[in-house]
C-alpha cells in the first residue's frame, strides 16, 4: 500500500496515515488498544521524528521522537 489509508488490529490497535512499500511511513496515527495515541511521523514502521503521545491518562509529550521500535500489527 502506498499513500493515505487505515489499517485496523484485531487487538484494537488502529494506524491511519501514510503509507510507502505497506509500512507507515510519513505522518499518522497510532492508537493502541489501551487507547495511548501517538501522532506523529513514521518511518519504515519506526516512531521517528517530531511527534505527540496521549497516555490513557490523558498525560502529553511532545517533541522529537528517536527511532525506538518497529510497530508491527
Amino acid at each position: 500500500m502506498n499513500g493515505f489509508g487505515r489499517l485496523e488490529h484485531f487487538s484494537g490497535a488502529v494506524y491511519e496515515g501514510q503509507f510507502k512499500d505497506n509500512m507507515f511511513h510519513g505522518l499518522g496515527t497510532y492508537t493502541f488498544p489501551t487507547g495511548a495515541k501517538y501522532i506523529g511521523n513514521f518511518n519504515e514502521n519506526r516512531v521517528e521524528g517530531e511527534g505527540e503521545y496521549t497516555d490513557v491518562r490523558g498525560l502529553e509529550w511532545s517533541g522529537e521522537v528517536k527511532p525506538l521500535y518497529s510497530f508491527f500489527l
